[in-house]
């Protein structure tokens, strides 16, 4: 019988796991927006060249006036910083703290995903020993029907 022990460990690790990017949503201006979210994890991923309100609108699907109220929100947690401007588009990436917040983000989840591998690399339950052999098949050793027959 399986041990609802790691399972229930699991659980409580993946719970953990949520409970520190919620704090982290407070350092990055995403609280309670997934949309916010969204657009900072894009802008993270873009870089120091950022991108525009198209840009984010043509990757998300959100309208230019969502993306827009998005960016006035992290730009009041300090998160947003203004890129380059090319004519009228102006490029948005984030700032050093947004950074920061975003990496603490990714931190977290890759040190959750090492904790879950390191413990599947422990080898089989208990009750499953890997030296155990396989079953044999039955009629293993028998001839084919037809050749049985002649």
């Amino acid at each position: 019988m399986l041990d609802a022990a790691p399972a229930q460990e699991r659980r409580r690790a993946a719970i953990a796991l949520l409970r520190d990017l919620r704090r982290l949503d407070e350092t990055t201006g995403v609280r309670h927006s997934g949309i916010a979210r969204d657009v900072g994890l894009l802008l993270y991923e873009a870089g120091a060249a950022g991108l525009s309100v198209n840009q984010i609108s043509a990757m998300t699907g959100y309208s230019g006036p969502t993306i827009r109220l998005v960016l006035e929100r992290l730009a009041e947690a300090a998160v947003l910083g203004l890129g380059e401007r090319c004519g009228k588009t102006q490029f948005y990436r984030l700032s050093p703290g947004g950074i920061e917040g975003f990496d603490a983000y990714v931190a977290a989840v890759l040190d959750f995903a090492a904790r879950l591998s390191a413990e599947g690399d422990r080898g089989p339950p208990p009750d499953r020993p890997a030296d155990r052999l396989h079953p044999p098949i039955r009629y293993a050793g028998a001839q084919p029907a037809r050749a049985a027959a002649e």
